[in-house]
């Protein structure tokens, strides 16, 4: 009799196994059918309206000249910065802003905000015997316009709100470019800890922090990034972020693992500026050959996706910021109904 009920017992365990494989294999081929499926869309999306594609809508226009006077403003900012920088920069920027006041016209703020870069940056090369007739005739068709100068701020001044009000801790925020001195790993440690008050869908908390400290490593990772010429071999620390893929369970939660990376990141950042720390927000834009290389570099576990790259140091006495003004309000906001 224990033999038959040991018998029956192993009977059901198998059962048990081979209907959780099987369950295992179907969930499989459906999560594989709805990926296809999602990832299809996001492509249709993509190539319907990604604004490299699609230059004859004023959203996307607009965003190529930001896109133009940011580099202008990089350059304007860098703490080691050479008379002569971005020639070719300042010629594609005027030819964009001449094609979008001639479709949509020229009462947009970050257009003109655009049109101030360049005449702060004709000011910066006033006493250069290079002539610039070209950009001289540009700002002369403009006078209204006055240059766009980037502020120079005390580091006193720069965290001067750190224990203010949130709206203006927040508007007190900025990238900085200037590094000088070392970064406490005790502070890195604080701020880490602080970001991870960041929601997270099902609080399943898919971000991890990856600190480089070796400057060699650090170069190498810039290297492979490619947007840090100029400030990166100043900076103490790069902050790797990365989300925990094995967090991601479903085809139509594929956004989470950025989503909520992102939310980590700006948690990070603020903790940064709280602590006294200048930071710059790298981006992570790019293509799959270089993100297998930074994984492999940094030996990051292929589980993680890299969300953001973060340089940090310790500011100077002295420095400047980039203006980039930010959009009004009203300008990003939509109400959906009739409630108040």
């Amino acid at each position: 009799m224990p033999r038959t009920t040991d018998m029956a017992s192993h009977a059901k365990d198998v059962l048990k196994r081979m209907k959780r494989s099987v369950l295992a294999f179907f969930l499989r081929i459906g999560l594989r059918r709805d990926a296809a499926r999602a990832f299809r869309y996001d492509k249709a999306q993509f190539m319907a309206h990604a604004g490299a594609l699609h230059l004859d809508r004023r959203a996307a226009a607009r965003a190529e000249i930001v896109m133009g006077y940011h580099v202008l403003e990089k350059g304007l900012t860098m703490p080691h910065r050479r008379l002569g920088f971005g020639k070719g920069a300042a010629l594609h920027m005027m030819n964009l802003i001449e094609s979008f006041e001639r479709r949509f016209g020229s009462d947009d703020p970050q257009v003109r905000h655009a049109v101030g870069v360049l005449r702060a940056y004709r000011e910066l090369h006033r006493d250069r015997p290079e002539p610039m007739p070209r950009l001289d005739a540009f700002l002369a068709a403009r006078p209204d316009i006055p240059a766009a100068h980037e502020p120079h701020v005390t580091r006193e001044k720069f965290f001067a709100a750190k224990n203010a009000s949130f709206p203006d801790f927040a508007a007190s925020r900025h990238v900085c470019r200037h590094f000088e001195g070392t970064v406490p790993r005790e502070t890195v440690e604080k701020a880490v800890a602080i970001a991870t008050t960041a929601p997270s869908a099902c609080n399943r908390q898919h971000a991890r922090v990856h600190v480089i400290d070796d400057h060699a490593l650090r170069d190498a990772l810039f290297a492979v990034q490619g947007g840090t010429r100029g400030f990166g071999q100043d900076a103490d620390k790069v902050l790797v972020v990365t989300a925990d893929l094995s967090a991601i369970r479903w085809a139509w939660e594929r956004h989470d693992s950025y989503v909520n990376g992102g939310i980590f990141v700006m948690n990070l950042c603020y903790a940064l500026h709280y602590l006294g720390v200048a930071h710059c927000i790298l981006h992570w834009s790019v293509l799959p050959a270089a993100d297998r290389a930074a994984h492999n570099l940094l030996r990051i576990p292929p589980n993680e996706a890299i969300v953001q790259v973060i340089a940090c140091g310790m500011p100077p006495e002295e420095f400047d910021v980039a203006a980039s003004p930010r959009l009004a309000a009203p300008d990003i906001l939509t109400w959906h109904g009739g409630g108040k």
